[in-house]
């Protein structure tokens, strides 16, 4: 019989290769790719480095923001406070997340299914293009995946008490809602999987019920500012009705655009409210369009991925070329269409062995279907679709061992 001391070494050394291979190929781009901030990544080290010199979070003392949520800008502000203004140790950061989210997708797929996809599916993330070419970007996308995953982790992962997982799921949910609002949603969805597959309704409720009173507790503070400082109710940010305005208004097409010259010289609280009113009415009035172009932008959403690369544009085009830039475009491009095919052939597999309900209640499929939902419904580009990439890797692990077993 196989020693299982030999056999936990040997797991982990196929663990521990999967993240080295992930921590050089990493570590090369961002000596080979430095930092050069561009759109929502120059906004969160402008504001990062306001707040780190007591400024407040504001383009300029005594005028707050509220349009990108705070927590990114935050953190890149301690590193700021204690290292000076230096982007290595967020460069560092980020390579240290992008390795945990690994590590955490291989745990939980083993979880959700065996070894070889939790192998394969760390393999497919560390090779994937736009998750290397963004441990060089100041954004949310890496810091909301981890942090979801984190979330999933205590979950399904750890032998806590129920209500400490409760609690401590909670926490996290509300340091995610800090980074990326979108995750609002995710206790409700949680419960409702746990109501259809345990068919018991009562502790799913009162789980719910304590995970977002935790998150309210964690969120208030920023409530509280967002308040007083705009005059208006906005939980977290004050772009939600501007990012619905956008896929949603009568001369729009789905995808982000400018906004409407009326509002230049109103301020964020009542942009808001005028974009979201612009919203509802249109949707109230053109349902059938409304839902039409919903399915139009789920397609939209997952039709490319080369933002990593755009948002390195300026150190690639001065360090190496146009020739270059596009090249890696198109990489990140064919990576992106290999790997959402082989996603989409893995949710196939498990449609077919768990049949539809059981299937589209796994958490690969569930969650990768709520960001689809959440984000077809508001605005969409490619970017956008990064908070379902590890669970499309997860599927696309699956699907890769089918193949494997059929040669």
């Amino acid at each position: 019989m196989p020693d299982k001391t030999h056999w936990a070494a040997s797991a982990w050394g196929a663990e521990a290769s999967v993240l080295a291979l992930a921590g050089v190929l990493r570590l090369v781009w961002v000596v080979l790719v430095p930092v050069a901030p561009i759109s929502d990544s120059w906004a969160y080290d402008i504001l990062a480095r306001n707040l780190a010199r007591g400024m407040g979070y504001g383009w300029y003392p005594g005028h707050p923001t509220g349009t990108w949520p705070v927590g990114p800008s935050f953190l890149y502000s301690v590193f700021y406070r204690f290292f000076g203004f230096t982007y290595t140790p967020i460069l560092v950061f980020n390579l240290i997340i992008s390795l945990v989210t690994i590590l955490l997708v291989m745990k939980l797929a083993e979880r959700w299914f065996n070894r070889g996809v939790a192998l394969l599916a760390g393999l497919l993330l560390a090779l994937w293009p736009v998750q290397i070419e963004f441990t060089s970007v100041l954004g949310s996308e890496l810091l909301f995946n981890v942090l979801i995953l984190c979330w999933l982790a205590i979950l399904d992962l750890t032998d806590w008490d129920d209500w400490a997982k409760v609690i401590a799921a909670g926490v996290v949910a509300g340091f995610t809602c800090y980074v990326r609002p979108v995750a609002l949603l995710i206790p409700a969805v949680l419960c409702f999987r746990e109501v259809i597959l345990r068919r018991k309704v009562v502790k799913p409720l009162v789980s719910m019920a304590v995970v977002y009173l935790v998150m309210a507790a964690v969120i208030a503070p920023w409530s509280i500012r967002n308040t007083r400082d705009f005059r208006h109710f906005f939980l977290v940010s004050t772009n939600g009705r501007e990012n619905m305005w956008e896929g949603n208004n009568p001369t729009g097409n789905g995808e982000t655009e400018a906004l409407p010259p009326e509002v230049e010289h109103m301020g964020e609280g009542e942009r808001e409210l005028y974009l979201g009113n612009i919203a509802n009415a249109y949707i109230r009035q053109h349902p059938l369009l409304f839902l039409g172009r919903t399915v139009k932008k789920a397609f939209l959403l997952y039709d490319h991925e080369s933002i990593g690369v755009y948002w390195n544009q300026p150190t690639l085009l001065r360090l190496y070329g146009n020739r270059v830039f596009r090249i890696l475009k198109v990489v990140s491009d064919l990576f992106w269409g290999l790997a959402l095919l082989l996603g989409l052939w893995g949710a196939l597999l498990v449609f077919r062995k768990q049949g539809i309900i059981q299937a589209t209640l796994s958490i690969p499929i569930l969650l990768w279907l709520y960001f689809t939902g959440v984000y077809s419904t508001t605005v969409v580009q490619d970017r956008y679709h990064f908070a379902a990439i590890p669970f499309i890797a997860v599927l696309a692990g699956l699907a890769v061992q089918s193949f494997q077993e059929l040669l």
